[in-house]
Formats: structure tokens, C-alpha cells, sequence
């Protein structure tokens, strides 16, 4: 969910530069405060991606009672993708500028506001509007990882970042879980479930979180490059090959996701609560993957092979999710996707940082996102494009024809050096 480029900005304190203050950071003031700091910026992430996981296995349903088509509910998932990739930039430049503290306030309030919208939904437009508002809140991973930048030293700051990970993934598992539990009240309640959460995690953020002492240029550094840059990225032999695979790699598993729930209502006549327990399901597996086996796995086969071996485990969970009516079928096709796409996608992050010059790092990275946010746009408008007017297998056989493609273009990838 998440980009970041470099142009320079204000510096983060008057008459200094922000290398300077960066420089003249006491190496031990702080240090409490800045873990302290660090805890609530997990928690930050942790309570929105929470809101973001009770929505998402229910999303679904609740459309097509208010008579959306297959079509219409894949463009409202796309809506969501489409207003973080507009906002995170948005977000994380403004940070810069105003300060991290503001700007989380006023996107956790704009969460709060979307899931309160749905709260209240009686249409489909109230919930294009409620997806597009929340959306736009939720894009706001970029200001909490440049916050994690601007309290860290460079030799602490991979832990601070895996922090912030940890509590994305951890968020993803308990949110649909907690909306197992909770669906029972009404697809609306899950929205003011939500809603709530949000507004805890406001209140936390006014009374808790502090604005950092030194504010760095980190979100510019992956957000305000020029036009060339991005151009110059996408056609260094370099580097576009591992940049093709992020986006078709997430293409793909959006063409899952969108469609995931309609073809279980179908297929197993699967509830909304039964739903959430799947991606409690699959969420699981990711973070137990990316959390516990990748690094040791990446130390041990390498990237490039990590990224092969999950394009192929990708692929065929694609192909088995819609082929029988069987559950356990289902599980195995589940498990395949959950932990392809735990291997690949951070392997392909490792690879692309590894490829990318030293000081275009954080660039390059983010044009890495913004391609992975596009896979999230087109998956879900094509994913249920093609169940409504193809059938409901098509989403998952062009998933893993776009997954053999990212195989094969795999195999072109250096070995990375370690």
C-alpha cells in the first residue's frame, strides 16, 4: 500500500539542513522516547489496518445487496486503490511540510469518516463515496514510515520498519477475524465497528504520539522526483524486469481478491462471517511467512529463486481455487497463494533494493509501489469484469497465465548480491 520519491523540501528546522539535523541528533537523547514513539506508530498502523480487514471480507456482499454486479464490485475495490494512489504522495509530501503529527490526525479522521459513511450506506453511490473517502485516510503508511525515519538512526531504522510491517500484517489477520466474530450484528455495524477504531486510534494519536524533534525529508526522498526519473526507471534493463513483476504479481492476486467472496457464495455458499474466517485464513500464512521464514530463506535459495518459487506456487492456487466445490481443494489452493505471494513479493522488494543505485534506493523503491497500487487498480476492475461476463474461473486462469509470464520473466533477474 505505499510510494516515495526526491525533490528537495523545507528543511526540517530553520537554518538547518536536513543532513545537519540529521547529523546533530544526540545519539542518545531521546531514546525512550523515541521506542515510546515507535509503539504507537505500530499501534497506529496496527488499529487502521484492523478497520481496513473487517471491511474487505465483507465488502462484497454487502454491494451486492444493494444491487451492484460483479463488475461494479471489483470497480469498488478499485475505487479504495485508486485514492491511496492518488493520497499517499499527497500525504507524505504534506508531512513534510506541515509535520507527521497533523497529517495523521486528518487521515485518520477522513478513515473514520469513510467507514462512517458506510455506517450509514442505503446505496451503492453512498458506498463508492465511503470506499473513496476511506481510502483516501487510509493512504497514510507513507507518513507513518517517514515518522519512523525521523526517530531512528540509520543502523535501527530496518527494525522500526519492520515494526510498522509487523503491525500491517498482524492488522490484516486480526481485522478479519474480528469481523468474524462480528458480522453476526450486521454487514452496516461492521462500519461502525470500524468507524470506531478509527477514532480510538485518533484519540491515541492527539494524546500519545509526539511530533518528532527532527523532521527529515523522507517522504520527499521517494515522492518528488520529476517525470524523467520515473521514465529513466522503468527503462533501465536494470531494474524493469523486477518492476514488471510487482506489478503483474499483484495484478494477479487482486484478480483473487476482488473476486474471492463471489466465487465462494457461489461455489460453497459461503456467509460473510465464513468469509472473514478465509482471510483470517490466508492472512495467517502471509505473516507467518514474511514474519518467520523469509529472511532465513532468502539467506539460504536467494531472492531470485524465492521469486520463481512463489510466481509458481501463485499460479497454481490460482488455477485450483475455482476448479471443484471441494473445501479442503479450496484450503490447498489458499495455502499455495498465501505463501507464494509471502515469498515473492518481499524477495522481488529485496531484489529491487539490491538493483537499485545507492542513492536512488528509496526511488526506485517507490516507483516499485505505485506499479504494485496500479496491479491493485486493474485486478479488481478486471477480475470482475470477466466472473460477470466470462465466468466466474476466468479471473483466476488470467492470474496464473499473468503469473506464468512473471515466472518466465524471472528467470532474466541477476543474482543479487547478498
Amino acid at each position: 500500500m505505499e510510494t516515495k520519491l526526491a525533490n528537495t523540501m523545507q528543511p526540517a528546522q530553520p537554518n538547518q539542513t536536513n543532513s545537519e539535523t540529521q547529523e546533530n541528533k544526540p545519539a542518545s537523547g531521546g531514546k525512550k522516547k523515541d521506542r515510546a514513539a515507535l509503539v504507537l506508530i505500530f499501534f497506529t498502523v496496527f488499529i487502521d489496518l484492523v478497520g481496513f480487514g473487517l471491511i474487505i471480507p465483507v465488502l462484497p456482499t454487502y454491494a451486492q445487496q444493494l444491487n451492484a454486479s460483479e463488475w461494479e464490485v471489483g470497480c469498488l475495490i478499485a475505487c479504495y486503490s485508486v485514492m491511496q494512489f492518488l493520497f499517499t504522495p499527497f500525504w507524505g509530501r504534506l508531512s513534510d511540510k506541515v509535520g507527521r503529527r497533523p497529517i495523521l490526525l486528518v487521515s485518520l479522521a477522513a478513515s473514520a469518516l469513510g467507514y462512517l459513511i458506510w455506517g450509514f450506506s442505503h446505496s451503492l453511490v453512498m458506498l463508492f463515496i465511503a470506499r473513496a473517502v476511506a481510502g483516501a485516510g487510509n493512504a497514510n503508511i507513507a507518513v507513518a514510515q517517514a515518522y519512523v525515519s525521523d526517530v531512528t538512526t540509520p543502523e535501527n531504522r530496518a527494525k522500526g520498519m519492520g515494526l510498522v510491517g509487523a503491525a500491517f500484517g498482524l492488522g490484516f489477520v486480526f481485522g478479519p477475524a474480528i469481523g468474524g466474530f462480528c458480522v453476526g450484528m450486521g454487514l452496516q455495524t461492521i462500519g461502525f465497528i470500524a468507524c470506531a477504531l478509527s477514532l480510538l486510534d485518533l484519540v491515541l494519536t492527539i494524546f500519545l504520539l509526539p511530533e518528532p524533534e527532527v523532521r527529515s525529508d523522507a517522504a520527499a526522498e521517494r515522492f518528488s522526483k520529476d517525470k524523467n526519473f520515473y521514465f529513466n526507471t522503468l527503462s533501465d534493463p536494470q531494474l524493469r524486469t523486477s518492476l514488471l513483476i510487482f506489478f503483474i504479481s499483484t495484478f494477479a492476486f487482486a484478480n483473487m481478491e476482488a473476486t474471492i467472496v463471489m466465487l465462494t457464495h457461489k461455489q460453497f455458499h459461503f456467509t460473510a462471517e465464513q468469509n472473514s474466517w478465509m482471510f483470517t485464513y490466508i492472512g495467517l500464512l502471509i505473516v507467518f511467512v514474511q514474519g518467520g521464514m523469509i529472511h532465513r530463506l532468502t539467506r539460504k535459495y536467494g531472492e531470485k529463486r524465492l521469486i520463481g518459487i512463489g510466481c509458481i506456487l501463485v499460479a497454481i492456487g490460482l488455477i485450483l481455487t475455482p476448479i471443484t466445490g471441494n473445501l479442503w481443494v479450496l484450503a490447498v489452493a489458499l495455502f499455495f497463494l498465501a505463501v507464494g505471494s509471502g515469498l515473492n513479493n518481499p524477495a522481488n522488494q529485496s531484489m529491487l533494493s539490491k538493483l537499485a543505485p545507492a542513492e536512488q534506493t528509496g526511488g526506485v523503491l517507490g516507483v516499485g509501489q505505485s506499479l504494485s497500487t496500479l496491479g491493485r487498480i486493474a485486478g479488481p476492475i478486471v477480475g470482475g469484469f470477466t466472473f460477470q461476463y466470462l465466468g466466474m474461473s476466468s479471473p483466476y486462469i488470467i492470474g496464473a497465465v499473468a503469473m506464468v509470464v512473471a515466472l518466465v520473466l524471472s528467470l532474466k533477474l541477476p543474482d543479487a548480491a547478498a
